[in-house]
């Protein structure tokens, strides 16, 4: 299975549609043209560790953003209730790269906090990785030596 950047942001967009199918997710801040309440996938500063047999364990931090209108009656309860249908959600997600397969990804370090009327929950995937070997191009070179005969 691959594991992409890209597809971590669809699969983690895929369960929080399936709660809210009425909130965009977006990947990067919209102003202009940003439908509340909606969803902001980013990625926290993340660490690779090189490990044996080329493989990498790579520890990808994500802060999701549930931001809705300023000053909702009621909005402070709506942003506990995310926060909590995250909680339950979160503990491990659905991952596709797309072939049709999913596999199960557990989360990490868990925890949310409300900042200025958004409810940022963050967590940590830890996932090992290994990148395609290079394919070996040649295995031996023929050699043509042409010596000139005085």
């Amino acid at each position: 299975m691959i594991f992409t950047l890209d597809r971590v942001i669809k699969s983690l967009a895929g369960v929080l549609e399936e709660k809210y199918p009425d909130c965009p997710v977006y990947d990067s801040p919209t102003p202009q043209d940003t439908e509340y309440p909606c969803f902001y996938i980013f990625f926290m500063p993340s660490e690779i560790e090189e490990q044996i047999g080329g493989r990498s364990m790579r520890d990808l931090g994500v802060d999701l953003v549930f931001v809705q209108q300023r000053n909702l009656v009621g909005g402070n309860t709506k942003l506990h209730e995310a926060a909590e249908h995250l909680d339950t959600v979160l503990e491990q997600f659905p991952y596709s790269d797309g072939s049709g397969e999913t596999v199960p990804i557990r989360t990490f370090e868990r925890q949310w906090q409300i900042e200025d009327m958004e409810l940022h929950y963050q967590f940590h995937i830890r996932q090992r990785v290994m990148l395609p070997e290079d394919p070996e191009l040649m295995r031996e070179i023929e050699e043509n030596v042409y010596v000139k005969e005085e």
